[in-house]
């Protein structure tokens, strides 16, 4: 192959190449957001309905609150509990009436799942 040249023709220019790479990267977390704001949304419902204390005046299940957060390259989905005591409701009584990580786990996979098919 001593002697012989190779020559490269761009059909799409690197530039416009790497532009389109970053705009499907933006439009990419976008729509992973969005999902998680879909996901947030039934994962506080879920926490509500759930959780198996018993209510005395209705506020740790009106303080169960889920949102989903966007950072520059990562979307995170957060549950918690408004009410300070909500942290005894979760480890107290080795965790009989916790409801927060049984909800994750209980929507992990289906998220997951809805972000395969995105990407399909």
């Amino acid at each position: 192959m001593a002697g012989q040249s190779v020559s490269l023709v761009w059909q799409v220019p690197p530039d416009t190449l790497a532009r389109n790479v970053g705009d499907y990267a933006e439009r990419l977390l976008s729509a992973v957001f969005d999902l998680a704001q879909y996901f947030a949304a039934k994962i506080e419902a879920y926490a509500k309905q759930h959780a198996i204390w018993t209510d005395r005046t209705g506020n740790a299940r009106q303080g169960l609150t889920a949102r989903a957060f966007k950072e520059a390259t990562s979307v995170t989905i957060l549950l918690w509990h408004s009410m300070a005591y909500g942290i005894w409701l979760e480890v107290a009584n080795a965790g009989k009436y916790a409801i927060i990580l049984k909800t994750l786990e209980a929507h992990y996979y289906p998220y997951i799942q809805a972000i395969e098919r995105l990407l399909r």
